[in-house]
């Protein structure tokens, strides 16, 4: 007959077994991956490292990093202004206010921008800056016609405007502040 002590001992040994399996599993599976490691970086790199920012390109990327906060804040304001009206979340004249506002904040940014005086190196950026800046004034300034007549379809106009100002931000992003924006 089996006493009550061989069945505990039983259990504690599957117990202790199934923990050293998991225990063989996990280290297993380490060592795959540090193999998988080791290996990627035994691979040479095909692209050459980026070259550093000069003083005057790193001076001028701080300089442009803090107007760069607001017209984000101001373009997540604009769209969300958009999406919150669509959704019924807003009134027509809260949808008003906070577009108004996003457009005053680009219009801000772009003075404060072309105040700035980029390297002859950032010159092409700084200008896709701007670019995207009139973009996003143009996307609010088309937004803002819901106000007058009512009709939401100055928002299918408005979209594509923010999303060519986005990706141009995204571009000159990867110019002097990479890794800033991850793709999801």
């Amino acid at each position: 007959m089996v006493t009550v002590r061989q069945v505990k001992l039983l259990v504690i040994g599957l117990i202790v077994l199934t923990l050293l399996g998991v225990l063989c599993a996990s280290l297993l599976r380490e060592a795959a991956m540090a193999g998988r490691t080791v290996a990627a970086d035994a691979r040479p790199s095909l692209t050459p490292p980026r070259p550093a920012l000069t003083p005057a390109e790193e001076a001028y990327a701080h300089a442009l990093w803090a107007i760069h906060a607001d017209v984000k804040n101001a373009a997540v304001a604009l769209t969300f202004s958009g999406l919150r009206y669509k959704l019924r979340e807003l009134q027509l004249g809260a949808f008003g206010t906070g577009v108004q506002a996003a457009a005053k904040s680009f219009g801000d940014a772009e003075a404060r921008v072309r105040a700035l005086a980029p390297p002859v190196s950032l010159s092409p950026v700084h200008d896709q800056y701007l670019d995207a800046v009139h973009l996003f004034q143009r996307s609010a300034a088309e937004m803002l016609k819901v106000t007058e007549d009512g009709r939401d379809d100055h928002l299918l106009v408005a979209q594509p405007l923010s999303q060519e100002a986005s990706e141009k931000l995204l571009r000159v992003g990867n110019v002097i502040w990479p890794g800033e924006y991850l793709p999801n």
